[in-house]
C-alpha cells in the first residue's frame, strides 16, 4: 500500500474517531480503499465490525461495548441515511445505561412487514407506524432514533426484568422520559405490541435513585427472588470526620429492628467517569473500603457482594438469607411501601 493511501486512511480513521464512528469508504475510490483495508483486516491492524465499516484495531479494543455499538450505528447511517435506530441502540444515543448483554447487535426500526436481520450485527424491529400518536423520529447527535418514550418502552419489552430495570431507572434518573409517558404508551400499545406486561412490571418497581445500571440489575434480581424492595442511596451520617453523609447502595429495616446495608462491589461499578470524580481506580477502591469501615460504627449488618453472584439465583439467595434480608410477605418484612430509613442515633456504637 502506498504511503499516500496509508496517510489518507490514517486521516480518515482520525476524522471518524472524532465523530465517534466507524470509517465508511465512500466516493469514487471506495472500492479500492475497501480492498486496501481488507488486507489490513487480515493483518490484524484494522477491524471490520460490519460490512463496509472499518476502525483501527487498537482504538477499537479501547472502546466499551456500548461505544462500539454507537460507532457501528453511525457508520451504518452513513451508508443508509434513511435508517432509524431503536431499542438499546437508541437508548445508548440518549445516554441511558444499557447492559452490555443488549448491545451486541445494532437495532433498526422498520415498518411492519420489513425483515432482513443479520444474526451477527443487525436486528430489525417493525415498530415504525404512522398511526401511533406517540411515535416519531428524533435526531440525537446526528443519529436518527425513535422518540425517548418509544425507545425505553421497546427496551423494556425486549429484555428481562432486571436489565429492563437498569434501562428505566437510568432513563428516569436522567429525565429522558417519565412514568406518565411510558404508561400512556403501554395503554396505546396494549393490544398491538407484544410483552407490554413487561413494561408495566418495570414501571411498578422503577426507581431513579439507583446510581447505575449494575445496581438496578442487582435490585431486579433481588425482587425476582421475592425479597423486600430495598431503600436506595440511604444517607449514613459521618461519625469520625465532618463532611457529607456516606450513602449505602441498599438498605433494609426489618420488623424486629435489624438494619441491613447492602453494597454492590466490583471494578465495573468504579470505572464510570461520573462516579470516579477524577480519582484513579486505586483511589476509588480505597475510598470505598474506608466508607465500608465507617458503616460499622453503627449497629448494622453490612452485606457486600459482587455483581457476578447476582447472576446465580440460588447462590445470591443464600447470600441475602445469610445476612437476614427479609422476603416479601414474611413476619420480618415491614408493610409494603413503608419507608426504611434507620434511626441512626439509636444505632450508634459507643456514642460520644
Amino acid at each position: 500500500m502506498s504511503r499516500a493511501v496509508e496517510a489518507m486512511i490514517a486521516e480518515q480513521f482520525r476524522r471518524a474517531a472524532e465523530e465517534r464512528s466507524c470509517y465508511v469508504p465512500l466516493g469514487d475510490d471506495a472500492a479500492r480503499v475497501r480492498r486496501a483495508l481488507s488486507r489490513r483486516v487480515a493483518g490484524g491492524s484494522v477491524v471490520s465490525p460490519a460490512r463496509g465499516l472499518f476502525a483501527d484495531a487498537g482504538e477499537w479494543d479501547d472502546l466499551r461495548p456500548g461505544e462500539r455499538s454507537l460507532w457501528i450505528a453511525r457508520g451504518l447511517e452513513a451508508l443508509h441515511p434513511d435508517w432509524v435506530f431503536c431499542g438499546p441502540t437508541a437508548a445508548l444515543a440518549y445516554g441511558i445505561d444499557v447492559s452490555d448483554d443488549l448491545v451486541g447487535r445494532v437495532h433498526v426500526a422498520t415498518a411492519p412487514g420489513r425483515h432482513g436481520s443479520n444474526p451477527r450485527t443487525l436486528v430489525r424491529h417493525p415498530v415504525l407506524d404512522g398511526r401511533d400518536p406517540l411515535g416519531g423520529v428524533v435526531d440525537v447527535d446526528g443519529l436518527r432514533v425513535t422518540s425517548p418514550g418509544q425507545t425505553v418502552f421497546d427496551c423494556l419489552r425486549w429484555t428481562d426484568f432486571p436489565r429492563g430495570l437498569g434501562v428505566i431507572d437510568s432513563a428516569l434518573r436522567q429525565g429522558v422520559t417519565c412514568v406518565d409517558e411510558l404508561a400512556a404508551l403501554a395503554q396505546t400499545y396494549a393490544t398491538r405490541r407484544r410483552n407490554v406486561e413487561r413494561v408495566l412490571a418495570a414501571l411498578d418497581w422503577a426507581d431513579p435513585r439507583s446510581e447505575n445500571g449494575g445496581e438496578s440489575i442487582a435490585r431486579g434480581r433481588m425482587l425476582l427472588l421475592g425479597y423486600v424492595r430495598p431503600e436506595l442511596q440511604v444517607e449514613v451520617p459521618r461519625v469520625v470526620e465532618d463532611g457529607r453523609p456516606y450513602r449505602a447502595d441498599y438498605c433494609w429495616v426489618r420488623a424486629d429492628g435489624l438494619v441491613i446495608l447492602g453494597e454492590l462491589d466490583g471494578r465495573a461499578k468504579y470505572v464510570e467517569e461520573e462516579l470516579m470524580g477524577g480519582r484513579s481506580i486505586d483511589e476509588v477502591l480505597s475510598d470505598e473500603n474506608i466508607r465500608g469501615s465507617r458503616f460499622t460504627l453503627y449497629d448494622v449488618s453490612l452485606m457486600r457482594f459482587g455483581f457476578g453472584v447476582t447472576e446465580h439465583p440460588a447462590e445470591f439467595a443464600r447470600v441475602l438469607d445469610e445476612y437476614g434480608v427479609p422476603r416479601r410477605g414474611t413476619p420480618l418484612a415491614l408493610p409494603d411501601g413503608a419507608p426504611m430509613i434507620p434511626d441512626w442515633d439509636s444505632l450508634r456504637r459507643n456514642p460520644r
